[in-house]
C-alpha cells in the first residue's frame, strides 16, 4: 500500500518513487520520526515497481522490525537469500573482532578512524540499474565520530554511481534544530546544521517531517513538507509536487497505514 504518493507523488506520472538519477532528502525529528515515508518507498519498490532494495542500516535498526512492519502493509519483504532486497549492516565493532557477515562493513579502520570506504564499496558491489538505495541514519553515523565533510564526500560519491545505473537515492537524517515555526527560534547544532546543509547541496527533492510545536495529538502525529531543490539530471522541464512549510500535510500513523490530511481538517482526510 502506498499511502503517500497521492499526496506526494513524484513526476512524469505521479509515481511513487522519485525518478531515476534523484536524491531524496528525507529529514525527520526524534519526536516524529520519519520512519514511516521510508516503509512507504521501500512497499513501493519491492510490490508495483519491482524495484531491486539496497538498505543501509546505519541506524542499526535490524531486520526482524522491517519484516513485521512491512508486512502489515502488505509488503513482506524477500526471504534473506533473495538479490531483489540487500541489507548492509555497518559496524563500529574494532577490527580486532572478527566478524563473518560480508554486508558488515567496518564504520572504523585499524587504527581505530572512521572511514566509510568499506561501506562504499560494500554498496557498489550490490548496485545494479535501477536500484532503490537507501542510506539510512547519517545523524547516527555523525554522532559516532564521522564527519560531516565526510559523509557529505561519501554521499556526493555514491550519487554519481547511483546516476551512472539510473538508480534512485535516498538519505535518511534528524533536523532537530530546524524551527517548528517562522514563531520559533533554531536550535543550532553545528553537527546537525552542516550535515544537512552538506546533504542539501546535492539533494533533488527534501521531505521534511517534523512533530507539531503543540505536541503529538490523538488526531495529529506530525507534519511534512516537500521541496524541489534541484531538478534531476534528465527532468529539467518536470513538474514537482511542493508542500510549502507554511501549509504543510499532516498525519497520523495507524496500526496498517498512515493517514495523510490537509492542515487543520482533522479527521477529513484527503
Amino acid at each position: 500500500m502506498t499511502y503517500l504518493t497521492p499526496h506526494l507523488p513524484f513526476p512524469p506520472s505521479s509515481s511513487s518513487l522519485p525518478p531515476p538519477g534523484s536524491h531524496l532528502i528525507v529529514s525527520d525529528t526524534i519526536a516524529s520520526p520519519g520512519h514511516f515515508a521510508i516503509y512507504h518507498l521501500v512497499s513501493s519498490a519491492l510490490g508495483k515497481e519491482k524495484k531491486k532494495v539496497i538498505w543501509v542500516d546505519f541506524r542499526n535498526e535490524g531486520r526482524s522490525s522491517w519484516e513485521s512492519i512491512l508486512k502489515k502493509l502488505g509488503t513482506p519483504l524477500p526471504p534473506t537469500t533473495s538479490q531483489s532486497f540487500i541489507h548492509i549492516a555497518p559496524t563500529s565493532l574494532p577490527t580486532f573482532i572478527p566478524t563473518t557477515n560480508k554486508n558488515s562493513p567496518r564504520i572504523f579502520d585499524g587504527n581505530g578512524s572512521p572511514t566509510l570506504k568499506e561501506t562504499y564499496n560494500s554498496i557498489i558491489s550490490q548496485l545494479t540499474e535501477g536500484n532503490l538505495v537507501i542510506i539510512d541514519g547519517l545523524s547516527e553515523l555523525n554522532w559516532m565520530g564521522v564527519s560531516a565533510m565526510e559523509i557529505g564526500k561519501f554521499v556526493r560519491a555514491l550519487l554519481s554511481k547511483v546516476r551512472n545505473t539510473n538508480s534512485i537515492l535516498v538519505s535518511t537524517l534528524h533536523a532537530d534544530h530546524l524551527p517548528l515555526s517562522s514563531t520559533t527560534s533554531s536550535s543550532r547544532d553545528d553537527g546537525e546544521s552542516e550535515l544537512l546543509d552538506r546533504l542539501l547541496r546535492v539533494g533533488n527533492v527534501w521531505w521534511r517531517i517534523s512533530h507539531l510545536p503543540s505536541g503529538r495529538s490523538g488526531d495529529v502525529m506530525g507534519e511534512i513538507s516537500s521541496h524541489l531543490l534541484s531538478t534531476p539530471p534528465g527532468l529539467p522541464n518536470t513538474k514537482f509536487q511542493n508542500v510549502p512549510r507554511s501549509n504543510p500535510l499532516q498525519y497520523r500513523i495507524e496500526s496498517s497505514t498512515v493517514r495523510v490530511f490537509a492542515k487543520g481538517t482533522g479527521r477529513g482526510f484527503l
